[in-house]
């Protein structure tokens, strides 16, 4: 048979549109949609849902609750802090499986303290949005973002900072963004405000972006709350005030929209990595690891050798090894802990063992986690008393997700929100799917998926059934 004849074509018809089929099943990403992810770090539910209560300020915060949809709160991560949270976020399983489990590198304690985050994105084990956007030809932005040191972003200003600097300066942000895109965005920033906050400095690069670039994907992430949060405590005066300011900031990344001309395709997710709890004491279970003689000082009292040692992250901490297959040490471990939850008044609220640390998707290499107990936080000194007063430091997150006060938020508004919708309680493992969905984008493994109930009709595309057993969301049985 020729190939040219009308034979051939009729013979082949057929089976072209068999071929046909499951390319129409895949359809093409929405090039003229937008979603804008903006992180209020620490903010919780009540802020939002109870403002009147609080005697809260917080205009825009209402109207998009009040013409979009949202929860009431969102079951987050262990442990409950932000960069495992923010790469949840973004991904759609859990810390396990994406790979950023804590804020902090592990440092083990004999070794120099460089006190690094997982500032990039080289450590990342998962699909994210941006590389499941920048896959399907679209446009992709971050500002401030963790864990995007060095992601493929077209339009990026990353979260970094020098920890050995006693007042963190921009300079590692500046190294690693996009080559020029500060210089642009700071020289269109109006200096006459006056505010000269972290956030004040991301939402106008924010705007800049938007209205240059509408890119179809951006994530933007505030922080003051939190910093607000961990020095005067949650529901505090002082961050009242930060919660109103960021509340007139997400007005102008919106106003900024609208500028750009793209506000009737965008859809606003306003999320939060975690809640908080109030701080009066510190825990230090290195103390007691020192006493037991699973960590050995010299006489300045700096850490020579090691069997155990705590990977703290505000109400939790991980016990590692340093030798994962040391029987002995585990035991010794296991019980140690176990007689300090058992005490009155005890600064461990609940011991995790690794499957239970499983079933949540948290960190694989701790041989347990400790969950504090109310008003307890954790931290990684080595002398002194095991058990002090904190100072300074009024508030902390961390603890299992399951607690009320560990709730995280969440708002949907704009072009793909379900106006007058609203969940009791959703999973943040669920919140990316979602934003991807609106995209018309699915993640190929996530153990999420998207919240139909709180997205307009018919947006979402089908997502297949997952393909294996997930971490169960919540306490561990």
């Amino acid at each position: 048979m020729k190939y040219g004849s009308r034979r051939y074509f009729a013979a082949f018809l057929p089976f072209a549109l068999l071929l046909a089929v499951p390319l129409a099943k895949t359809a093409a990403p929405r090039t003229d949609s937008h979603v804008i992810m903006i992180s209020v770090d620490g903010l919780v539910p009540e802020y939002y849902t109870s403002p009147a209560q609080l005697g809260l300020k917080v205009p825009t915060l209402v109207h998009l609750k009040l013409g979009g949809a949202y929860a009431d709160g969102v079951e987050g991560v262990y442990p409950s802090v932000t960069y495992p949270a923010h790469t949840t976020l973004v991904t759609g399983v859990h810390p396990a499986t994406h790979g950023i489990v804590q804020n902090r590198i592990f440092e083990a304690p004999p070794a120099p303290q460089t006190k690094e985050w997982y500032f990039f994105s080289k450590d990342l084990k998962s699909e994210t949005l941006w590389t499941l956007a920048g896959k399907a030809g679209l446009s992709t932005a971050a500002v401030g973002w963790p864990v995007t040191v060095g992601a493929e972003i077209d339009y990026l200003v990353p979260e970094i900072w020098d920890p050995a600097e006693m007042s963190p300066t921009p300079k590692r942000s500046i190294q690693y963004s996009t080559p020029g895109l500060l210089e642009k965005a700071l020289a269109s920033t109006s200096k006459s405000s006056g505010d000269a906050s972290t956030d004040a400095r991301r939402t106008a690069i924010s705007e800049f972006v938007i209205t240059a670039y509408k890119p179809n994907l951006m994530l933007i992430h505030l922080v003051d709350l939190d910093t607000a949060h961990h020095k005067f405590g949650p529901r505090s005066p002082e961050a009242m005030r930060v919660i109103e300011r960021q509340d007139g900031y997400i007005a102008r990344i919106i106003e900024a929209t609208r500028k750009a001309g793209i506000f009737e395709q965008t859809t606003f997710f306003i999320v939060s990595d975690h809640g908080f709890a109030p701080v009066e004491k510190r825990f230090n279970p290195n103390v007691l690891l020192v006493k037991e003689k699973m960590i050995t000082l010299d006489a300045s009292g700096k850490p020579t050798d090691w069997k155990a040692a705590a990977w703290p992250s505000g109400g939790s901490c991980a016990i590692v090894l340093k030798d994962p297959n040391d029987k002995e040490t585990a035991a010794r471990v296991a019980k140690l802990f176990a007689d300090v939850a058992a005490r009155n008044n005890s600064p461990v609220n609940r011991v995790l063992n690794q499957d239970q640390l499983k079933r949540l998707g948290a960190i694989p290499s701790a041989l347990l986690m400790l969950d504090a107990a109310p008003g307890f936080v954790f931290e990684g000194v080595f002398g002194g008393q095991d058990v002090r007063p904190s100072t300074g430091y009024k508030g902390t997150h961390g603890q299992l997700p399951s607690r009320a006060e560990m709730r995280s938020s969440l708002i949907i508004y704009g072009a793909g929100a379900r106006v007058g919708a609203r969940a009791p309680l959703v999973r943040m493992i669920d919140i990316g799917p979602t934003g991807a969905g609106l995209l018309n984008l699915i993640f190929p493994a996530a153990e999420g998926k998207p919240i139909e109930g709180l997205v307009k009709p018919g947006l979402l595309p089908k997502v297949p059934p997952p393909s294996k057993a997930k971490p169960a969301s919540g306490a561990p049985r």
